[in-house]
């Protein structure tokens, strides 16, 4: 089944074959490239990947154009609300924080819910958002950098819609 994946650009700029762990996000990615999954794209999301301009990131996006695997995402009154709940938040620092990187929420919530990045402090501040605002749809966070998730296993099997892998879920402690 092909699926939509929201994957942040420090994803792309982190494989390599140098470090145990770029290998690992490399890896994910040449299984991803061999899938027939998709990638979405929000024009902020676009940018990002556009600012860090490697040999890779090219290839990369050059070979999910030729084959039609990039899902342009407009902005959606569906999560034209979300920005507002954020401002609710008393915690002014972790606002910040999190407008930062709402793209790539916004971008899961109007797709098929799934987060690719290496970000862990990202991926805590939108589970203290989760837990202070009620009513958000469940999202899979996923980081291929981590070798205890199994991104791996996770891209290859069937089922990936995992609660454990949902953002309110997760119990890393990044500050």
């Amino acid at each position: 089944m092909e699926e939509c994946f929201i994957i942040d650009a420090c994803v792309i700029t982190s494989a390599s074959p140098k470090t145990p762990v770029s290998k690992r996000v490399a890896a994910f990615l040449e299984i991803f490239l061999e899938s027939k999954n998709k990638i979405g794209l929000t024009k902020a999301l676009e940018k990002e990947w556009l600012r860090h301009p490697s040999t890779y990131t090219t290839k990369v996006l050059g070979l999910l154009k030729n084959q039609r695997r990039i899902i342009k995402i407009s902005d959606h009154e569906t999560v034209e609300d979300l920005r507002i709940k954020i401002h609710k938040i008393k915690d002014k620092q972790r606002v910040v924080a999190i407008l930062k990187d709402i793209h790539l929420l916004e971008a899961a919530i109007l797709t098929d819910k799934f987060i690719i990045s290496l970000d862990n402090k990202a991926r805590n501040n939108f589970n203290h958002f989760y837990n202070c605002i009620s009513g958000l749809p469940d999202v899979c966070w996923v980081n291929p950098s981590e070798e205890t998730e199994k991104a791996i296993e996770w891209i290859l099997c069937e089922e990936k819609y995992d609660p454990s892998r949902f953002i309110i879920n997760f119990k890393g402690v990044y500050v």
